[in-house]
């Protein structure tokens, strides 16, 4: 303002002035005018927040997208003895690497052959990709000769591709999955636009200015400056009008603001699935508030399929509004969280935040849907009668063998054809059926939570889906079966059976925390698998249910196996063909089953466009 008015009285030349009036003295007015504008500029957009941003809750927060990058992906590919990928690492080496890994899995290759068909260039007949992994022609012109070929597929790519071609993956092997016409979504920036956002569970409340008048402010003193200078009083006019809008942004209280809000939710309990309706009323308590923005606490794991959790509304004293929304069930538990209300003063250039609770949970759980097809599990004598064949002979169904006929077997036993023909006495036996101890174990640690599009499922929640259907029908069947965590979380339920065992666990796959992620405790991975293993008893199956794309799982699996606990993985597959870095993704995985395999631990390949049933039926028929 002491500029200002030194420069109203220096353009009229008021002689009045007790120093001298001069174009020296105009010119450093008008200058300290326009850099002392540019310094509130500077300084309000550095030290004041400006407007709050209010998150994305209408969606949930898109899976990691497996093999999206390629550097990681190699160097999950275990090695072979004698096989180095070089001392600094690089795309060229790690590729080196898996080739030799893939020769001598699947071409019956000793690592020392396999390593000399990879560096000779002689493992596939692209000869391009044979540059690449060969290093022939790495001039620093033939690498930018190479960056880009025909149709925009970069060299490297090309010997990725070429690489997991050597696992039996190839381009278009998966060109009909619908993952596939996303592949342009989820590279790169990996979400499609899809973002998510939580608000903070804890009260808060702050109040800024808005930065919505900074500008008048620097308007005020550049036509100061400018109006001195050039000794225009238009010009200066133009800052004293400028002058007036600043001073109703100043003078303009924040205000009183008193709100409440309450949350109903039609529905607590539904079927995953189902659409929910959500209605949310904010009440003006206080005084006139005539900019409100209002954003409902959405949990991140719940879409929003219908209406919108947000609104911007005026409310007078004692005023309402209602906003409603339907959201889309997943199973678990999903707490709301509190409101955002942005409240904002007439003038705009305050800003107060409000965080309102209003608790609200909604929990869904399966019900019963078992698989239509037996469980394969693995042929194992135990204590318990059921109806899982064994390889002894006894009571059962299903024939065995023939033996002497010994006093005291049941009449009904007596192979009375045999007796008619040959007149000796025998006795049939019929294969035994023993109820099995079974574990349900899913797959929860961060590697786990994968998927193969941001609009799919992770592996964990068709994991927990898949257990879900698994557990009543093998209770159906006679069987002691229990759930646990494949991993750092404490979750464990003891094999039993029973209605109400079989309700515990689907609550428990339903609403652990153990099967949300973020809920990896990092404290806990080192000795996960000694509890573990301190809860098994000895007869114990194991079904483990994981997505199998890092070598720590195998490690694992192997690890049960040799203790004693025969193991099958169930593993739903979330790689893709779409790109050149997944498709090495996949013969990763490819790689991870066959390794299993080879020790004797079944692996069931689960497509996801395919119904267990449809898997159970297959792995029967080969067994």
């Amino acid at each position: 303002m002491v500029l200002f008015g030194l420069s109203v009285l220096e353009l009229f030349e008021l002689r009045q002035l007790p120093f001298p009036a001069s174009r020296t003295l105009r010119t450093m007015l008008g200058v300290a005018a326009v850099l002392y504008g540019g310094t509130i500029l500077l300084n309000r957009r550095r030290e004041e927040p400006g407007p709050a941003e209010t998150p994305d809750v209408e969606v949930t927060a898109p899976p990691e997208i497996t093999g999206t990058d390629l550097e990681a992906t190699l160097e999950g590919i275990p090695s072979v003895e004698g096989v180095q990928s070089g001392v600094v690492p690089s795309v060229r080496g790690e590729l080196r690497k898996a080739a030799t890994v893939f020769l001598t899995q699947y071409r019956g290759l000793d690592s020392e052959a396999a390593w000399e068909q990879v560096t000779a260039g002689t493992c596939t007949d692209d000869q391009r990709a044979t540059g690449f992994l060969t290093g022939e022609g790495t001039s620093l012109r033939r690498r930018a000769r190479a960056l880009v070929t025909t149709g925009g597929v970069t060299v490297r790519n090309r010997a990725v591709d070429a690489v997991a071609a050597i696992a039996g993956v190839e381009p278009g092997e998966s060109a009909d999955r619908a993952d596939v016409a996303l592949s342009n979504d989820i590279d790169g920036t990996g979400t499609d636009g899809l973002t998510s956002g939580s608000l903070d569970g804890q009260h808060r409340r702050s109040q800024h200015r808005t930065n919505h008048w900074t500008g008048v402010s620097v308007v005020v003193l550049v036509c100061l400056g400018a109006g001195v200078i050039l000794r225009e009083p238009g010009v200066l006019l133009a800052a004293v009008v400028a002058v007036g809008y600043a001073a109703y942004a100043r003078a303009t209280p924040p205000g009183t603001v008193a709100l409440s809000v309450t949350r109903s939710v039609d529905e607590t309990d539904p079927e995953p699935g189902d659409e929910v309706e959500v209605e949310l009323t904010l009440t003006n308590e206080g005084g006139f508030c005539p900019d409100l923005r209002v954003v409902d606490g959405v949990p991140e794991s719940l879409t929003v399929a219908d209406g919108s959790p947000r609104s911007a509304v005026t409310l007078r004293a004692g005023e309402s509004t209602t906003l409603s929304y339907t959201v889309t069930a997943r199973p678990g538990v999903h707490e709301f969280g509190p409101t955002l209300v942005l409240a904002r003063n007439l003038s705009n250039s305050a800003e107060q935040e409000f965080l309102l609770p209003a608790p609200a949970t909604l929990t869904a759980v399966h019900r019963p849907q078992p698989v239509e097809e037996p469980v394969p599990l693995r042929r194992q004598p135990t204590q318990y009668a059921g109806r899982a064949p064994t390889d002894t002979g006894g009571e059962g169904v299903e024939f065995h063998t023939v033996r002497e006929y010994q006093p005291g077997d049941s009449m009904t036993r007596i192979d009375w054809n045999r007796r008619a023909r040959t007149g000796e006495l025998t006795t049939l036996e019929f294969r035994r059926e023993r109820a099995t101890r079974v574990m349900l174990l899913v797959d929860t640690r961060t590697e786990a939570y994968v998927g193969h599009s941001p609009r799919g499922r992770d592996a964990v929640e068709r994991s927990v889906e898949a257990a879900q259907r698994i557990l009543p029908a093998l209770l159906t069947e006679g069987h002691l079966v229990g759930v646990g965590a494949f991993g750092p979380q404490d979750c464990f339920l003891a094999p039993d059976t029973g209605t109400s065992h079989s309700q515990r666990g689907r609550q428990l796959l339903a609403t652990d925390p153990a099967f949300r992620e973020g809920t990896d405790p990092e404290r806990n991975r080192r000795y996960w698998l000694r509890r573990l293993r301190e809860r098994l008893p000895g007869d114990t199956q194991l079904l483990v249910l994981s997505p199998l794309l890092d070598t720590r799982t195998v490690e694992v699996v192997r690890r049960l196996e040799a203790y004693g606990y025969p193991v099958t993985v169930l593993s739903p597959d979330v790689t893709t063909s779409a790109t050149s870095s997944r498709r090495l993704m996949r013969a990763r995985r490819r790689l991870m089953m066959t390794n299993l395999r080879q020790v004797g631990v079944p692996v069931l390949d689960w497509d996801p466009e395919k119904p267990l049933e449809e898997l159970f039926r297959r792995e029967r028929a080969t067994q």
